[in-house]
């Protein structure tokens, strides 16, 4: 989004300044220094900071695809050692339900 207005913005300027040109009016001063600072930016935008920008949504794109597949394998291993550890303290509650009632000497 900030990339469009900032192109939306150049677009305009160098539209304004063309038509000033073609109009014979003198350019204000600083107005090339101006337009040569923000390309240079924008410039600079393109090169560096958005390939940058774009590794980062890479990785956390490969990250999440990694997650769910981990979940997707380890889930069916938990649901199995839940179900197993409730067993065994079903079973232990059962033994001691056992021992319990008929163990009086």
């Amino acid at each position: 989004m900030r990339v469009a207005v900032v192109a939306a913005l150049l677009l305009l300027v160098a539209t304004a300044r063309r038509g000033a040109a073609a109009e014979g009016a003198e350019e204000p001063a600083g107005t090339g220094d101006f337009l040569s600072r923000h390309l240079q930016s924008f410039s600079d935008l393109f090169t560096r900071e958005l390939p940058q920008r774009l590794r980062a949504d890479e990785l956390r794109s490969q990250a999440e695809q990694y997650l769910e597949r981990a979940n997707k394998q380890l889930e069916p291993l938990a649901r199995e050692l839940r179900s197993n550890v409730l067993g065994l303290f079903s079973s232990l509650l059962q033994l001691g339900k056992t021992d319990g009632q008929g163990g009086n000497p």
